[in-house]
């Protein structure tokens, strides 16, 4: 996942989220408004998991990397 569609995607949650907190009333939920949730919400968590495995992968590289001259 690229940063511009990480952008849109986190945007989008915090969207959601400012107008899900913005309800004073009784609401009407379809089927179909779960799913788009649900959606969402498992999108996010895709590039959270993502994001978290590539900053794992960056941290190893950088453990790994030695600079010139290093004893061990």
């Amino acid at each position: 996942m690229d940063n511009v569609a990480l952008h849109v995607l986190l945007a989008e949650a915090r969207a959601s989220a400012h107008e899900l907190l913005d309800v004073r009333g009784p609401i009407t939920v379809s089927p179909g408004h779960l799913h788009d949730i649900a959606r969402a919400m498992l999108n996010l968590t895709d590039a959270c998991e993502g994001l978290h495995h590539w900053g794992l992968r960056w941290m190893v590289a950088a453990a790994r990397h030695r600079p010139p001259g290093d004893v061990h």
